[in-house]
């Protein structure tokens, strides 16, 4: 196809202005207009994808239209403006989403540190959207052109005499313009999809990373669509919502340009016919999954369980002074347990860091031996516990000098009717919170650890564990894979902890957010990783939310302030140490390319063109 000729202009004598060109104050002053307008468009982009999100019920819908204005952004705009307003709309939405960091000030947490954190992290969120929104601009770039060729013609066409060459010239230019500006438009909600799902992915995992609310996770209830997670992970299903907004975006752009009468528009929405075609494609292949997975966790053996009890005591957070209320709590914590005894348990799972002293201790651990020995039960219990300084041996006593201190789980056996008794089994948290669990820097400066707000800077762990639950009847021990509070939000950390498990246990401590929303957008979060694993996920927390999530999506209900006692189905012994495909392939499938794409996009060298 032969190039559209640009049409001609007049040259302007030196020192004059082209006619009808504004004076220059009134063209400021539409600019600022403009930006104005397109800053609150993307506020209100922002605080309306909130919306989408608990504790909002029933307005997940919104998660489809509200990234709209963001795709608009990056097809109007250059990269520079685009990144801009996609900053500001996704700060906005930040700042609202993470209200929950708030209530850490009531909890005793430093209202500096709490300040820093809730802005420090709603910018490095904000600032991948500003990334995707350049990528995505500058693909665009050539669209936007095209557009700019179609004014001009058009002013020439509208200037040109009835009937003349001049008009038909136009004509013909125009014509071309459109049939060159659909084939630009096809492809942009597929590179939408891909660059997005590739800033969702980096943002989860540069610099430690922070995946909450992609927008997968606000469709977690539309169970085909959630499906997807099994393949390509949450940012996978993010990529769709992406898909749909994008073409959304282009026919309400090609709208508004033909009330205006500009050309270069086409009524021929083939974006939107592909992106449609693409979901239901999703649709159809999700609701397959769906069904032959419940078809078997609906109706799973009887005899392969692992009767579970989860107790949520209620503990005060940890900068609680009061005596008083610490009593009641560990008197609820043992009464709970002791309650669920009757119901035939395997396991009593606590929630983390529920014990009152660090590990090893003789007296706590002989207080936790004797319990389990009188129920006859296997524990899992959050803790903290200490190492030495070079990290290979534990220490009997943690105010030993330069003790290293872990965010740990450990696994009290049950009594051994027959055989060796098993040992004590223990995993340390390897996703640490910087600010919370560990300040950054603190290795090379050593007096910063005194920042922490538990009064230690924790260490990480090495790796995945498998702890050995043994159950009567089953000819070898559940391997229980646990995670430490917001591990259970990342997918590539669950998916570590996922390989040759049978059941991923959680622990969190959420009364550090008592008060908020946090608990229940964590969960929220969580459910994901049954999906993605293909295994089903015990989470049980500390006011928080104590529940069973299956490997469809689909959650128990949680039991505030009490135990929850219920038998977890085990996949079949003979089912694949990799159950899903997201499982064998991880993000390599679509999160890391994805993020590939979104990096060569923008910092590829821009192609000059000439004047």
């Amino acid at each position: 196809m032969s190039a559209t000729p640009l049409p001609p202009t007049e040259v302007p004598a030196p020192g004059t202005a082209p006619a009808g060109t504004p004076s220059p104050a009134p063209a400021r002053m539409r600019c600022r207009l403009q930006t104005l307008l397109f800053a609150a468009v993307a506020i209100a982009s922002g605080l309306c994808l909130r919306v989408a999100f608990p504790p909002f019920e029933g307005q997940a819908g919104l998660v489809w239209f509200a990234p709209i204005p963001f795709f608009l952004a990056t097809r109007l705009l250059t990269p520079r403006r685009a990144a801009g307003f996609a900053f500001l709309g996704a700060f906005a939405f930040w700042v609202s989403a993470l209200t929950w960091f708030w209530p850490l000030t009531d909890n005793g947490g430093p209202w500096p540190l709490v300040l820093l954190g809730a802005f420090g992290l709603s910018a490095f969120c904000a600032a991948w959207y500003a990334l995707c929104a350049a990528g995505l601009s500058r693909l665009h770039a050539p669209w936007r052109r095209l557009r700019a060729q179609a004014r001009e013609w058009d002013a020439r066409y509208r200037a040109a005499k009835p009937d003349s060459p001049e008009e038909d010239e136009a004509l013909d230019a125009l014509a071309a313009l459109r049939k060159r500006s659909i084939w630009l438009e096809i492809p942009s909600p597929v590179l939408a999809a891909l660059l997005w799902g590739g800033s969702e992915y980096l943002r989860a995992t540069f610099g430690g990373g922070f995946s909450w609310y992609t927008l997968g996770a606000a469709l977690i209830d539309l169970r085909p669509l959630a499906q997807l997670a099994s393949i390509g992970g949450v940012f996978f299903v993010s990529a769709f919502v992406a898909l749909l907004a994008d073409a959304l975006a282009g026919v309400g752009l090609r709208i508004a340009d033909t009330v205006l009468h500009t050309p270069g528009s086409t009524r021929r929405h083939l974006d939107l016919t592909l992106a449609l075609v693409l979901l239901l494609i999703a649709f159809s292949c999700g609701l397959n999954l769906f069904k032959t997975r419940q078809s078997w966790w609906a109706n799973p053996p009887a005899d392969w369980n692992l009767r579970v009890a989860a107790v949520n005591p209620e503990l005060p957070c940890i900068f609680t002074e009061n005596q008083e209320e610490w009593d009641d709590a560990y008197a609820r914590l043992f009464e709970q347990t002791q309650m669920s005894a009757p119901f035939d348990i395997d396991l009593i799972v606590w929630p983390e860091t529920v014990l009152w002293a660090e590990l090893p201790n003789a007296r706590a651990e002989a207080v936790l031996t004797n319990l389990t020995e009188r129920l006859g039960v296997s524990l899992i219990f959050g803790c903290t516990d200490t190492l030495s300084a070079d990290g290979t041996d534990l220490l009997p006593d943690p105010h030993e000098p330069r003790t290293l201190f872990r965010n740990a789980v450990w696994l009290m056996p049950a009594p051994s009717t027959n055989g060796p008794a098993q040992p004590v089994q223990t995993y340390a948290k390897r996703h640490l919170v910087p600010f919370g669990e560990y300040i950054p820097l603190d290795k090379t400066f050593p007096a910063l650890r005194r920042l922490a707000p538990a009064g230690v800077s924790c260490v990480p762990g090495e790796g995945p564990v498998l702890l050995q639950v043994r159950k009567p009847g089953l000819p070898v021990p559940v391997a229980v894979s646990p995670m430490i509070c917001f591990e259970d939000t990342v997918p590539a950390v669950a998916r570590s902890a996922a390989k040759g498990a049978d059941l991923l246990v959680s622990v969190s401590n959420d009364a550090w957010f008592r008060g908020s929303i946090e608990a229940v957008q964590h969960h929220l979060e969580a459910r994901y990783r049954a999906i993605e694993n293909g295994l089903p996920f015990l989470r049980v927390s500390n006011a928080g939310v104590c529940a069973v999530v299956y490997p469809t999506g689909i959650t128990t209900d949680d039991l505030p302030g009490s135990y929850l006692c219920t038998p977890i189905p085990l996949p079949p012994a003979t089912s694949s140490p990799r159950r899903t495909v997201y499982g064998w392939c991880g993000d390599w499938l679509f999160g890391i390319p994805a993020a590939v794409l979104l990096l060569a996009a923008v910092l590829a060298p821009a192609r000059r063109r000439p004047r």
